[in-house]
């Protein structure tokens, strides 16, 4: 078998061991764990196999010889056979219980409907011609070598792939209707003996029958079983029990496609079971299971799965991020050392003005790269693309640039946070639905990851390695609603705590510097906010908005330090800095993006992690960061800068909130909080009374996300609440001053 990149540097990107060899497949498998845990998605194996689903069967007629030599022509690793058994009990390679569809046993035999294999003898179906339906049902792929091409018998079609494939090929057979035929299994086992080839390594048998299965392992002990399953065979059951349950008889799974996702690749990969979904097809599908971790995957389309398992290739999608009137960041991951091309332009067939850079991705930023693209028109919808130089397989997204200087134009965008926590594991829904609105852009509020919360990429968390950071991005980009978001919007990025550990301090925390380096890595982050590691910038929107992004986390005073002139969240800096930006705008809307709330307590008692020192929780508690958000709030209003919006997430439910903390009877600023995407779900409590908030809105126990939009010809602001499924649960219009 060839050596997986996808399995090989998976390894490496993950500091792991290398597994047991091929061979011991049968047997359980040694897996040694890293310092901080064993990541359970990558392949058991060094090598990802290849499995030609009825033969080359995009190409050709399924189950003739012919397709399974195209599928070897093409370097599958193992040809599968369906297996079903004649009326003379002899056993054929066809995946259908009757004769209907891929034979022409309507027109030879009319009067025998519903032309059922266990109603044929042998010798009958060896008259049938078991190609020619292809070439009228796929004329530009039609041959004239597929007229007359007989279905072959179990015997014929072990002996083809033997002697084609040269004893590197390796064999892959269900038993397709086991009921159907009593003695299948005992039949199967004479075969494989019959043939030399029940001791092959390279043999697997498959059912999605567990009693067909478990018959074959009493006949059969030490072959590789793998059992199949269907969504409706996995409704309802506790995965990891289930895993663990057919552990006792199986090597393997081979799940329907959709059923692949962190959970079962946990559950399957910690009781040793290898992961063979069907029948992936696409390039895409493809790509988004190797990602996961899969062992291999059945496919008609060998040819594609095969580029991809030898060459380097786009892995976890692209995105597009921190973009201006002129310039945006793109983002790629790749799965192993390569150089990677972009290709962007106005055009989405990418045949005239055309922008082409070529960046390296290696292994100190864990194959990610990030290019700045300038020169871009204001106001513009741009494509882009990106692929591996070695590979044919790209990834294509797309952006559009802010309005320019002093335009007054729309916006709309959708923010959120707090995804895959206290036992949340992608998929999270609300991504699918903030793409459906084609937002102009998309906030990540905090809370991408949680390196310090158990999930399959760290099931021993904390984090402590940079690889196990890199793991939980790789985890959370395997959700191909948050990929699908990210290749149709630019999105700017945020971090809170669990980019590194709960309610860190930046400068005290030693991971720090590791957790930032991930974070940096995994998102579209200009060269102006990486600077120096200070993560705040302002972003403008023409004269709509002006988005003020800042940095919660990398100054800040412990958070069990007492309040005071001397404690600080921003820095000096950075406080100087939002005062300037705040004085300066004269865009309608003045937007602060922060990771954590005003009024809302967080951390715990004497350890306040939000603004909030918790006056409604308890009165004397000295912690929280009320005197320096005092400072912005004092400035706010004798300044009288208008049409101010904190948005946040980090609480885990909604919220709308308006302020008026000089206590005159007017709104001074507004917060607007959503959440989570995919943590735990917390209900509303009291606010902290220090800033004189009103409460508007405040729901919680549901997944959600916020959609923000801005209309300067009305005048208007507009905050919707909107649930995982795109249902808005909440709506207020603010009136523009």
């Amino acid at each position: 078998m060839r050596k997986s990149l996808v399995a090989g540097l998976a390894c490496l990107s993950l500091a792991v061991t290398a597994a047991a060899p091929y061979a011991a497949l049968a047997k359980p498998i040694e897996i040694s764990p890293t310092e901080n845990g064993q990541s359970s998605l990558r392949p058991l194996t060094s090598d990802v196999a290849v499995i030609a689903h009825r033969g080359a069967s995009a190409y050709g007629p399924e189950h003739t010889l012919v397709a399974y030599k195209q599928a070897m022509t093409m370097q599958a690793d193992y040809v599968e056979f369906d297996l079903q058994m004649t009326k003379d009990g002899q056993l054929i390679a066809m995946h259908d219980e009757t004769l209907a569809r891929t034979t022409n046993a309507k027109e030879l035999y009319p009067d025998r409907a519903p032309w059922r294999v266990k109603d044929f003898t042998l010798d009958e179906i060896k008259r049938l011609d078991a190609g020619s339906w292809f070439n009228k049902a796929y004329p530009d792929k039609a041959k004239q070598a597929y007229i007359g091409q007989q279905v072959p018998t179990l015997e014929e079609a072990i002996e083809f792939v033997k002697q084609h494939g040269n004893g590197k090929v390796g064999l892959y057979m269900e038993t397709k209707a086991p009921n159907v035929y009593p003695g299948m299994e005992e039949k199967v086992i004479d075969v494989l003996k019959k043939t030399n080839v029940l001791d092959s390594e390279m043999l697997f048998l498959e059912s999605f029958s567990e009693d067909s299965l478990r018959k074959l392992k009493t006949l059969a002990p030490d072959v590789k079983l793998i059992q199949l399953y269907t969504g409706a065979m996995l409704a309802g059951k506790d995965v990891h029990q289930e895993m663990k349950r057919i552990s006792e008889y199986a090597a393997g799974v081979g799940p329907s496609k959709e059923l692949v996702v962190p959970k079962l690749m946990e559950a399957a990969h910690q009781n040793q079971l290898l992961i063979h979904p069907w029948t992936v097809n696409a390039q895409d599908d493809m790509v988004s299971l190797l990602s996961l971790g899969v062992d291999g995957a059945f496919t008609n389309n060998t040819d594609l799965l095969v580029d991809l398992v030898e060459k380097p290739f786009i892995s976890h999608g692209v995105a597009s991020g921190d973009v201006t009137d002129s310039s945006a960041i793109l983002w790629a991951r790749t799965n192993a050392a390569t150089n990677v091309q972009f290709e962007i332009s106005t055009d989405s067939t990418f045949k005239k003005e055309t922008i082409v850079k070529t960046s390296p991705a290696d292994v100190a930023h864990d194959f990610t790269v990030n290019v700045k693209i300038d020169g871009l028109k204001p106001d513009t919808t741009y494509y882009y693309r990106a692929h591996s130089v070695s590979s044919k397989y790209s990834v294509n997204g797309s952006f559009k640039t802010a309005p320019e200087e002093n335009s007054l134009k729309p916006l709309t965008m959708v923010w959120g946070g707090d995804t895959g926590g206290q036992g949340e594991i992608p998929p999270f829904k609300s991504y699918k639905s903030m793409a459906a609105l084609n937002p102009d852009f998309f906030l990540f509020s905090g809370d991408t990851i949680y390196a310090d919360n158990a999930t399959p990429a760290v099931p021993n968390p904390p984090s402590g390695t940079v690889q196990d950071f890199w793991a939980k991005y790789k985890e959370n980009r395997t959700d191909a609603g948050l990929r699908s978001l990210l290749q149709k919007t630019g999105t700017f990025a945020i971090w809170d705590d669990h980019e590194v550990t709960n309610d860190f301090s930046g400068p005290s925390q030693p991971l720090t510097p590791t957790g930032l380096s991930a974070f940096k890595d995994y998102w579209p982050i200009s060269g102006e906010r990486s600077e120096a590691d200070k993560l705040y910038h302002k972003y403008s929107w023409g004269n709509t908005m002006d988005m003020m992004i800042l940095n919660n986390r990398g100054y800040r005073s412990p958070n069990t330090q007492a309040d005071g002139a001397d404690k600080t969240m921003l820095g000096d800096e950075q406080l100087h800095w939002l005062k300037q930006q705040l004085l300066e705008s004269d865009s309608k809307v003045k937007l602060i993006a922060t990771s954590v709330p005003i009024s809302i307590p967080t951390g715990k008692a004497m350890a306040r992690d939000g603004w909030a020192n918790g006056d409604n929780v308890n009165p004397n508690d000295p912690t929280g960061y009320e005197n320096e958000f005092k400072e912005i709030s004092d400035f706010i209003i004798e300044k009288g800068i208008k049409n101010v919006f904190f948005v946040t997430t980090d609480v885990h439910f909604a919220e709308v909130i308006k302020y008026d903390a000089n206590h005159d009877g007017k709104a001074d600023y507004n917060e607007l909080i959503s959440g989570p995407i995919g943590a735990v779900k917390i209900n509303p409590g009291t606010l902290d009374p220090t800033f004189g908030p009103d409460k508007l809105y405040a729901e919680g126990n549901f997944f959600n996300y916020g959609v923000f939009r801005v209309d300067p010809a009305t005048q208007q602001a507009t905050v919707e609440i909107q649930d995982e499924n795109g249902k808005t649960h909440f709506s207020h219009t603010f009136e523009l001053e």
